[in-house]
């Protein structure tokens, strides 16, 4: 078996996560070598996550899934309660009317502040269409502020209790409990208004067994506990570099990298760990070849420990009877390394020059952008032309539906949007940016290549993407999912590894 390590697996997830369970996929069904999935961050909700990715088929039920808090607890975080006599899940609801309160529930009904007398004592969030508790919130009658969380699981069971002060308001610490509300985790915190962590102690049958300073230290131990001598090992996050290459054990690690390691000319921090311990990294998985070019002009790695293997993605079928839309569209995050806000502005020229197409935005706010975009908008006064949509779960599909794709980030790590929208036909403008959309796009066949920042040429590519439409926008085979297979053999090969 082979293992990933990643921080994280969000139901809704980006690029890097998709990235992530496409290959894993790929190695299953093409190689028949199956994955073990290691996460590092806290989620006692994770099994509805691991069946939401098995229906949806982004991996196969030959998957493994684990996580380091419910190791923590002997694997007692994420066990699903039983009806007795049944095998079905039970579920401890709450009542919503608390004796000697009054209670003033939201619209939706999933959120109840009590009050005693005029005092608000009470928060409650339940989780949705139901009378199962989320989370409650005691508050204090003095500062008017929260004392203490208590958080459940899906199932209505008690799994984290966070208890803060007032001077400055911060969590004082936290106490993590199994489905049998014993404590085998808690964290201490400065009591400074950032939260800063002082130490993590765990139990072992309700007595304090080990600690640690940092969760580096902790993800540490977890790995050297959990991996052996030459077990092959996928890391995907940055944060996981230094205990995955520092813990006990002599395994081979293979550091996928999934965005630039460059802030301007200079090596991320983030970055700079897994680049100066090549001699713990058996290889580097590099999603272009360019990016692999500067890596090796600014360190002294060797050209052997590098496997260039770009994203890919499984033959998508071409609705030739999907509605389409006179619009634009871009789709992923709404980062400031994003740029949308020189979208936008190109977008506006492009209306200028007399055209009256679209613009569909479909994306995850970060950093309040949403609210400056939506003022640039309405400073433009087109806001009957734009639309701002939340994260759609079927790209493809919106894709397939629009004229063309936009992107103006000020750096990619590949572009995986770009790439699945030249796949169902869709062609992609695009400044060429490190790393990525030069090695998807073919400039003048599936999109354009603009210089960067430059607005004035991006809208020249807008209008002439719509009065000379391409006839034909296909994916490069070099990305095709049958290439990737074969990248993935020689990897193999090239690691020494045999079923």
């Amino acid at each position: 078996m082979i293992y990933t390590v990643t921080s994280t697996l969000p139901p809704v997830h980006g690029g890097r996560t998709k990235a992530l369970l496409s290959r894993i996929k790929l190695m299953d069904t093409e190689l028949g070598i199956t994955n073990k999935i290691f996460t590092t961050n806290y989620n006692a909700n994770y099994p509805s996550v691991y069946e939401k990715f098995i229906n949806e088929g982004k991996v196969t039920k030959n998957t493994e899934f684990e996580n380091l808090y419910d190791w923590l607890s002997g694997f007692k975080l994420l066990e699903t309660p039983k009806k007795k006599f049944k095998n079905q899940p039970k579920y401890q609801t709450t009542n919503r009317k608390i004796k000697g309160l009054t209670d003033k529930p939201s619209k939706n009904g999933s959120v109840i502040r009590y009050f005693n007398e005029n005092q608000f004592v009470l928060y409650r969030k339940y989780y949705q269409s139901s009378d199962v508790l989320q989370f409650e919130d005691f508050m204090s009658p003095i500062s008017e502020k929260r004392l203490e969380r208590w958080e459940y699981n899906m199932f209505g069971q008690l799994h984290r209790k966070i208890y803060y002060i007032h001077n400055p308001f911060a969590k004082s610490y936290e106490v993590y409990f199994d489905t049998q509300e014993n404590v085998y985790c808690k964290k201490f915190f400065k009591n400074d208004k950032d939260n800063t962590l002082d130490y993590i102690q765990i139990y072992n049958n309700s007595r304090p067994y080990l600690a640690f300073s940092n969760e580096r230290d902790l993800f540490k131990y977890y790995f050297g506990q959990r991996f052996n001598d030459n077990d092959i090992v996928f890391n995907d996050a940055r944060l996981l570099d230094k205990p995955l290459l520092t813990q006990s054990n002599a395994t081979k690690n293979i550091l996928v990298f999934h965005s630039s390691h460059l802030n301007g000319e200079k090596i991320k921090g983030s970055y700079r760990f897994a680049l100066e311990h090549s001699d713990k990294v058996e290889k580097y998985i590099i999603l272009t070849h360019k990016q692999t070019y500067d890596i090796q002009k600014e360190t002294a790695i060797d050209q052997h420990r590098f496997a260039i293997i770009p994203h890919s993605m499984e033959p998508y079928p071409r609705d030739n009877d999907i509605e389409q839309l006179n619009r634009f569209i871009y789709l992923g995050r709404l980062g400031k390394a994003k740029q949308i806000d020189h979208l936008i502005k190109a977008y506006k020229q492009f209306l200028d020059n007399g055209y009256d197409m679209k613009l569909a935005i479909f994306g995850k706010d970060e950093d309040g952008q949403k609210e400056a975009l939506l003022d640039l908008i309405e400073q433009f006064g087109i806001q009957d032309k734009v639309e701002i949509n939340e994260y759609t779960n079927t790209p493809l599909k919106e894709f397939q539906k629009s004229k063309a794709a936009l992107l103006t980030s000020k750096f990619e790590g590949f572009g995986l949007t770009v790439m699945e929208s030249i796949e169902v036909g869709c062609p992609v403008i695009s400044y060429d940016v490190r790393y990525g959309p030069s090695e998807i796009i073919k400039h003048g066949e599936n999109g354009y290549l603009v210089e960067p920042d430059d607005i004035t040429a991006f809208t020249e590519y807008m209008v002439k993407t719509v009065e000379e439409p391409f006839d034909h926008v296909e994916t490069r085979s070099e990305l095709s999912h049958k290439k990737a297979v074969e990248n993935y053999n020689k990897l193999f090969q090239d690691i020494g590894y045999t079923k």
